[in-house]
């Protein structure tokens, strides 16, 4: 007798076939194909209880992992949005999440050469002091998650330390972009056992989101209400989101939010949960793609980059870029190429080297403007 397999919800994500990383990209159906993105067992959904609105929850992850918002249909044709409000299907299900031309702009990284990892001056000690500090301040000196005294706490960087200012962006004026990777609001202040599962096995659900209202993680709570949800990947590790006297937390425990200016944007949340949505659903197919992705075209320059370091000196560039060459994509490497896998390798390289000219003419240009103003203004003294 044949087994009949688990019931899974399949969800499915539209990629273009060549790109332009401006205005000028091609929107147009013909451009765009669709592709096998994750894989959601619902005995996984039921037992992890990420939201009594399960629908929401995977057009929440799905935007997230490809990085635009958009609605969830049971045609690949038609955007015929399905029930948010229904509970999961007892069978097996296939979505697709359609997303309109404005959002698949969106869907490309802020800074054309955010696959191509930078290991920044911040390494040194001192930098990484005052990060420390500065994180610790904000929060209390104290787990903002479980609270958790100082001595076992880490200020741990939501952006990876080695990824430099890679990034996303859904503000037009660039305020949710950290430019700098040891800024205060790239950092949280957490226990060490979470720290070491964030983005696989731990990561926080902001509320309100595109997708979902606080009350569709807690009913009991103000639907708008800010909060920041911790959700544990790994049911059989309860232990990863630290202890509150002599009990684990559960997951769904809410973090202590900050009302300063210095907490980190909605959009270093939204890149560490995909990160770990990606992690545990994404499908394998998927995950060779992308990887192959980032090794043919992020990560061709690896070797230029290390010669680059030398000449500089920057011998912390240096061993970034020499442990970037031996390794493989990390989570969030695989997000900021997820966009390209459609696009021949060639095809991407040229469409990168000339994004990365034009950024550099325009960095050349803001520095020679503000050269000008300040010559100015010494000839009028």
């Amino acid at each position: 007798m044949v087994g009949t397999s688990p019931p899974e919800i399949q969800v499915y994500a539209s990629f273009p076939r060549a790109v332009a990383l401006d205005a000028d990209l091609n929107v147009d159906p013909s451009n765009w194909r669709w592709v096998f993105c994750l894989t959601l067992p619902l005995e996984t959904l039921n037992a992890l209880q990420l939201s009594p609105k399960p629908y929401k929850w995977i057009r929440y992850a799905i935007g997230v992992v490809v990085g635009a918002q958009g609605d969830l249909s049971f045609s690949p044709d038609l955007p015929n949005v399905v029930d948010y409000d229904a509970g999961l299907p007892a069978e097996s299900t296939v979505l697709y999440y359609h997303t309109s031309d404005e959002e698949r702009r969106r869907m490309f990284p802020a800074d054309p050469n955010t696959g191509h990892t930078v290991i920044t001056s911040s390494v040194a000690t001192t930098r990484r002091a005052q990060f420390r500090d500065g994180v610790a301040e904000r929060d209390g000196r104290e787990c903002v998650l479980s609270g958790m005294e100082e001595i076992v706490c880490d200020a741990v960087h939501l952006l990876a330390h080695s990824k430099g200012d890679a990034r996303r962006s859904r503000d037009p004026t660039g305020g949710d972009i950290v430019q700098d990777i040891d800024s205060v609001r790239n950092g949280l202040f957490l226990n060490k056992l979470t720290h070491v599962a964030l983005g696989k096995n731990v990561a926080f659900l902001r509320t309100p989101n595109f997708a979902m209202n606080t009350s569709d993680i807690d009913p009991t709570a103000p639907p708008a209400e800010p909060r920041c949800t911790a959700h544990l990947f790994r049911p059989d590790t309860p232990y990863r989101l630290g202890v509150r006297g002599r009990e684990t937390l559960p997951s769904g425990s809410p973090l202590r939010i900050s009302n300063s200016p210095e907490w980190p944007p909605a959009i270093l949340f939204d890149v560490v949960y995909a990160g770990a949505v990606l992690h545990h659903f994404g499908t394998q197919t998927l995950k060779d793609e992308v990887a192959a992705t980032w090794k043919d075209t992020y990560n061709v320059n690896t070797e230029e980059r290390v010669a680059a370091a030398k000449r500089s000196r920057n011998q912390a560039e240096e061993r970034g870029a020499r442990y970037e060459a031996r390794g493989a994509p990390d989570t969030m490497d695989m997000l900021m190429a997820l966009p390209y896998i459609l696009v021949p390798p060639n095809e991407l390289q040229a469409v990168m080297r000339e994004a990365k000219e034009k950024a550099e003419a325009k960095e050349q240009k803001r520095v020679q403007e503000k050269v000008n103003t300040w010559m100015g203004q010494m000839t009028a003294t």
